[in-house]
């Protein structure tokens, strides 16, 4: 019974974008149906809607090159960290063992401290590093601890920034504070339990294939 509700749905689903839609309503992004790149100029959001209206609707970004020369990115992303914190902290809460937890973003870390009710620590903490991995950009450290002292260390950075007169030694600093408390697994054969790269490990097995 299963396999034929979701036979249906799927069919559902590929009829979606032909209702209601005829050749004059779509025929490509460029007109002629070729090729469908988004011209963010033109066709950022849906006409007619507001910000708040159109907050369900998907993110579709293509950006395609002239040639085929491959060109650095000349424009640094820009992430909305204390938004990103909101939603990490939100996701983490969704855990019935963590009964608090704050996030903090930095340009390049995330640090969590939490207040769970378990029996398996690294378990748990391997599952709340996963979770902020699975939101942030890849090149992000995330480092974790279950030591609930650290909530007020990690709040007296709520309103400062990189400019911040030896914010990042002061970072530094709380982090190895913060490895003292279980980090999850290693994330691979590379990469530490913060998802840093493991020269060492790298340089083994580079030493290793060349031999």
């Amino acid at each position: 019974m299963k396999k034929f509700i979701i036979a249906g749905l799927t069919s559902a689903l590929f009829f979606l974008p032909a209702c209601g839609m005829d050749k004059g309503d779509y025929d490509g992004a460029n007109g002629n149906g070729v090729n469908p790149t988004v011209d963010a100029r033109d066709r950022a959001g849906t006409p007619g809607k507001t910000p708040e209206d159109a907050i369900n609707d998907y993110g579709y970004t293509r950006i395609q090159s002239p040639s085929d020369d491959r060109r650095p990115m000349t424009i640094s992303p820009q992430i909305d960290k204390k938004q990103l914190s909101n939603i990490i902290s939100r996701m983490i809460m969704q855990f019935r063992e963590v009964k608090d937890a704050a996030t903090l973003v930095t340009s390049d870390k995330v640090l969590i401290v939490y207040d769970a009710k378990t029996e398996d620590r690294n378990k748990t903490a391997d599952m709340v590093k996963k979770t902020a991995l699975s939101v942030v950009p890849r090149w992000f450290h995330v480092y974790v601890s279950d030591d609930i002292t650290l909530f007020e260390d990690l709040e007296r950075y709520k309103n400062l920034d990189e400019s911040t007169l030896h914010v990042k030694a002061s970072i530094d600093a709380l982090v190895k504070e913060m490895k003292k408390s279980p980090q999850g697994k290693r994330m691979s054969g590379y990469e530490g339990e913060a998802g840093e790269m493991d020269d060492e490990m790298l340089d083994k097995d580079l030493n290793g294939k060349m031999k």
